[in-house]
């Protein structure tokens, strides 16, 4: 591959920062064995705008927007033991200030997860391993002519995750993992003068979340979150990103079996990646033991 079509491969990968994150509401508090968290979430956002490699926020000469619908399972499989699955449809449209228009439909990246509790009570520790692979279209697609993910790179993260109440109305959520997405699990090349998709495409990545949540009434939930990706290693065909976003989050707990929420997440700072506003809504349904002060997936009932 020529230094000329590496350099075109990291441009255009800037392109695709939306499909790098979705956030998850999972967090230290496992559900028992035999409960559930089901989860359907649609959202929406329009850019034009990225941030650069200074981190500086210039138009990209056109609109970019998708719509996304994610389904979300998360199950108490074991004693200390939950098994997440996600996956999500989406639809892309670009225009490029010239009057030219692409549209996409199709699947993303499906995730596979599970979370293992160090330590569940009023306050909670936990391990979250999960494994993001590409969902429904070809590894090999043209960068050009594939918008709904990023080059078919593959992800494993290992993530520790802590929560403990605030006060008597609240809980707070923090995170910290390493991510490393590849196209191949060897991330060297024996040929430097000919780098390749399955030894240059690769990044090794830090991942941080936070959460806070304050009951306003016994049913009414205000909650700002926040979460961030920033590359430590990678590859030539990997860009350095750098990803934080942040937003409010209102959920309304109808009773112990359905939540529904609304939320937006903006990027507040960020390099080598779209300029982010996602606007987004979500109706979930659930089997819980956990209660009002144990993070998002808690039900009702007082600690």
């Amino acid at each position: 591959m020529s230094a000329r079509a590496a350099s075109s491969a990291l441009i255009l990968s800037l392109l695709i920062a939306p499909g790098l994150f979705r956030a998850a509401h999972a967090g230290p508090w496992l559900p028992p064995p035999g409960d559930h968290y089901a989860e359907l979430r649609g959202g929406v956002f329009s850019a034009d705008t990225y941030h650069g490699s200074d981190g500086t926020r210039a138009v990209i000469g056109g609109i970019w927007e998708e719509r996304s619908l994610r389904g979300t399972v998360e199950m108490g499989w074991k004693k200390r033991l939950s098994f997440v699955l996600s996956a999500p449809a989406i639809s892309v449209s670009r225009t490029d200030g010239l009057g030219g228009s692409v549209s996409e439909l199709g699947l993303e990246d499906v995730l596979l997860g599970f979370r293992f509790g160090i330590h569940q009570g009023r306050s909670a520790v936990a391990a979250e391993l999960d494994w993001q692979a590409p969902l429904g279209y070809s590894r090999t697609a043209s960068l050009l002519a594939d918008s709904l993910h990023d080059g078919g790179l593959e992800q494993l993260s290992l993530s520790l995750l802590c929560g403990a109440p605030l006060t008597r109305r609240g809980f707070v959520q923090l995170g910290a993992g390493y991510g490393y997405r590849y196209t191949s699990l060897l991330p060297k090349n024996g040929d430097k003068s000919e780098p390749t998709p399955g030894t240059e495409a690769w990044s090794r990545r830090f991942l941080g979340s936070a959460d806070l949540g304050f009951w306003l009434t016994r049913s009414l939930l205000l909650g700002g979150r926040y979460a961030g990706t920033m590359t430590l290693s990678h590859g030539l065909l990997s860009p350095d990103r750098t990803v934080h976003l942040a937003g409010p989050v209102l959920l309304w707990r109808v009773d112990d079996k359905l939540d529904l929420s609304a939320g937006s997440w903006t990027t507040t700072t960020g390099k080598n990646a779209l300029h982010y506003d996602q606007v987004y809504v979500a109706l979930a349904f659930k089997q819980t033991k956990l209660n009002r002060l144990q993070g998002f997936l808690g039900g009702t009932k007082a600690p």
